[in-house]
């Protein structure tokens, strides 16, 4: 009795010493989507085509413990959002890709250009504009390299007749709720986590 105890108490412990490894592997490498703020955001009063429209700064905060970031390029785009058209006059804006290190905040900063051939609309009054981002990001931790996760978040920004920012303060960029999906390092841990337990049943 107590040498069929010996073995079966070993591997209780053993499987167990890998859930814990497992759960720890999960907490401390669990990625968590970058944060972007706008700091600062201001329009211009050239409204020519091809010009540039407006101005901005961007906190790209990485949030992660033991994760750094690899950014693709930041691609903005400015538009008002009483438009009801197809095609609404737009700006765009590019910041280049960068790697960024854990618990790093980096700030980014640029200006929108009209679209080609199309003049920014000028206004002698308050307005709301729409700030979209759209980019893609991989995570790093060690030699590993997860594939891409796209991001896209949007804020509106308030104006005044000056074309200036009303709230004067940071405006964060959201997105809607993500969907629920398990982190591949979690993944991965869980897989090896049934393939021990397969291994001790078996012998």
């Amino acid at each position: 009795m107590s040498s069929s105890r010996g073995p079966c108490g070993f591997c209780l412990t053993f499987l167990l010493a890998i859930g814990f490894l497992s759960l720890y592997i999960y907490v401390t490498y669990h990625a968590i989507s970058p944060r972007y703020d706008l700091t600062v955001f201001s329009l211009s009063t050239n409204t020519s085509a091809g010009a540039a429209v407006a101005s901005f700064e961007l906190d790209v905060a990485n949030r992660n413990k033991e994760l750094g970031v690899y950014h693709d390029n930041l691609n903005l785009s400015l538009s008002f959002t009483y438009s009801n058209s197809s095609s609404p006059p737009s700006a765009t804006a590019v910041v280049p890709g960068f790697y960024q290190g854990h618990r790093k905040t980096a700030s980014k900063g640029g200006s929108f250009a009209s679209s080609p051939g199309r003049r920014w609309p000028t206004t002698k009054r308050s307005a709301v504009l729409l700030v979209t981002l759209e980019s893609a990001v991989r995570y790093k931790a060690l030699a590993w390299r997860s594939r891409r996760h796209r991001i896209r978040v949007a804020a509106e920004v308030s104006v005044d007749s000056e074309g200036k920012e009303i709230a004067n303060n940071r405006i964060r960029l959201r997105s809607g709720v993500p969907p629920v999906r398990f982190n591949d390092c979690f993944r991965h841990s869980i897989l090896a986590v049934v393939f021990v337990a397969c291994v001790m049943i078996r012998f």
